[in-house]
């Protein structure tokens, strides 16, 4: 057991590691090309091995409510995050709502188990923070059901974008937690992806609604000049 316990932590730490410098990459690239797109499928693979090998560690090796939250708290960024671009001018359905109502309750719930004495390997503000993120991204899947339908041309992209930008810093957040062992620096840099993320989604809502033309469209423009 100890050589698999290795074998996992080594393949979750590797995974982990490319993906967040493929996702660092993504971010300073144009967006909405072939590169980018195949960029993201790199990054969605690389995060799902090492999301798979965090569940397999916090559940089978060391059994703490908070590395099982986050694992599950990316794992849903993972999927929700391309899925609310492949939804486009669609609304969610009970296929999507299921997820987002777990993981609201899952957050409620691990934070509760957390108060009465579970067992976690971080500090309460990481702890806190990470719970919290549970509850908001779930609550805000289940909240946005209630928003006008007209929104969903812009609001599909922009929250792609948010959330695949803050899935970058929560690979990043997480690293800089084991890697410097202070809970500040989880903290700030939790704090500026999430500016980033807001950053990111105001571009993508307005690139939706055509304020930001798209490459495509400048490249017809310029066709079109030139006749």
């Amino acid at each position: 057991m100890p050589d698999l316990h290795s074998l996992n932590i080594f393949t979750h730490v590797l995974s982990a590691s490319a993906a967040l410098l493929t996702g660092l990459f993504i971010l300073g690239r144009r967006k909405g090309n072939r590169l980018h797109r195949l960029n993201g499928r790199l990054m969605l693979g690389l995060t799902g091995l090492s999301v798979a090998a965090a569940l397999i560690g916090a559940f089978l090796f060391r059994g703490k409510l908070d590395l099982m939250g986050v694992s599950v708290l990316v794992a849903y960024q993972l999927w929700s995050g391309p899925r609310a671009l492949r939804l486009r001018d669609r609304g969610r359905k009970w296929p999507d709502m299921i997820p987002a109502l777990s993981l609201l309750g899952g957050g409620i719930g691990l934070l509760w188990f957390i108060r009465h004495g579970g067992a976690v390997q971080w500090s309460p503000a990481l702890v806190n923070g990470a719970m919290g993120g549970m509850i908001f991204y779930g609550g805000w899947d289940v909240g946005r059901t209630l928003l006008p339908q007209n929104w969903r041309r812009w609001l599909n992209p922009a929250e792609h974008a948010f959330k695949m930008t803050g899935l970058t810093g929560a690979l990043l957040s997480v690293a800089a937690g084991t890697l410097l062992g202070n809970a500040y620096w989880p903290l700030i840099v939790s704090g500026v992806f999430g500016l980033a993320s807001l950053v990111f989604a105001f571009r993508a809502a307005r690139k939706a609604l055509g304020v930001i033309p798209s490459a495509a469209l400048n490249a017809r423009l310029k066709a079109d000049s030139e006749l």
